[in-house]
């Protein structure tokens, strides 16, 4: 479908954008297969904690009605179902995860991660009624992060789920910033500005619970110079507002709206430098862990010799949380 220039145009408003970027989904299918007593996805991974070692992690994929936020740079979406699963469904997508992971690691992780292409605690998303089970499943594990929008820090959600969890239990809770840059941020459309963020992000640290924050590397609207700058700036005000862990994401296409955006030559993936760079910045602070996300790669880097050097040298960075 061709559009006109001025249709083309990204709208100043929230209910134009939220109809622009839906209209822009068409074409893009969501992923095939997916059932609600099933995650999409689980893996093992490790990240450095905060005693200076290395963490095992099982992260758990769920499957989950999408997002009520249409976010300008999200392609989460296409992993999701479109209505809300019922009761029950999700802790046994937790319980598949669980045996799975048994059958392939005789060891257990130390710490859990309950990703859902959404938010945790959207009862849309996953029932209020599956949140005391799954704190009850997750009280195996010394950590549990999961994510979730800055405007669903309700108190009356997270505490009791924190009491259930236990005091052995760590609740990490992760959020997307996105970026620090007010016109930008606003542009992204996740409804939230800097001083929401940091509201939420003074509940948490009021509330003895750890905080990680996704930070874009090069969100649309911003030049390379200016996305390392505001990567930067993002991870400053990250860190101000009490994150213990930053997560970089360098924000790629494949939602439809970013390829409209591509097409008029405002946004193109960052160059593999500026991730470096930023992941760089970032560990050198010394404020907390930071961590580059290094998922296609492909996307960053063609040629396979320096994907494969670059990819060693961001997974030696992440690992050892040190420069060189």
């Amino acid at each position: 479908m061709n559009h006109s220039p001025d249709l083309d145009l990204y709208p100043n408003s929230r209910a134009a954008r939220d109809a622009w970027i839906l209209a822009r989904r068409a074409g893009i299918a969501r992923t095939k297969g997916l059932s609600p007593r099933q995650p999409s996805h689980w893996l093992r991974e490790a990240e450095p904690n905060p005693a200076g070692g290395q963490a095992s992690i099982l992260t758990v994929f769920l499957t989950n009605k999408e997002c009520p936020w249409r976010c300008l740079m999200c392609d989460l979406w296409r992993h999701t179902l479109e209505e809300t699963v019922p009761v029950g469904a999700i802790p046994e997508q937790v319980e598949r995860a669980f045996a799975a992971d048994q059958a392939k690691h005789p060891k257990q992780a130390q710490w859990l991660k309950l990703y859902n292409a959404g938010s945790f605690f959207d009862p849309q998303a996953i029932p209020a009624a599956d949140w005391p089970e799954l704190a009850q499943k997750a009280r195996a594990y010394e950590r549990l992060v999961v994510e979730c929008h800055p405007k669903l820090i309700r108190e009356e959600r997270i505490l009791p789920f924190q009491r259930e969890l236990g005091a052995d239990t760590r609740l990490e809770l992760a959020l997307g910033l996105e970026t620090a840059h007010p016109e930008v941020l606003e542009r992204l459309n996740k409804g939230i500005d800097r001083e929401s963020f940091q509201r939420s992000a003074e509940w948490i640290r009021r509330h003895d619970m750890d905080l990680r924050v996704f930070v874009l590397v090069k969100p649309p609207f911003l030049n390379e110079t200016e996305a390392l700058e505001w990567a930067c700036r993002s991870m400053d005000f990250a860190f101000d507002c009490g994150a213990n862990t930053i997560s970089l994401i360098p924000t790629r296409s494949g939602n439809g709206a970013l390829e409209s955006l591509e097409a008029r030559g405002e946004f193109s993936p960052p160059r593999p430098e500026t991730l470096e760079a930023a992941l760089s910045y970032g560990i050198g602070l010394g404020r907390g862990r930071v961590l580059a996300d290094t998922w296609d790669l492909e996307r960053l880097e063609a040629d396979p010799i320096r994907r494969a050097s670059l990819l060693s040298r961001l997974e030696n960075g992440n690992r050892t949380q040190r420069n060189g």
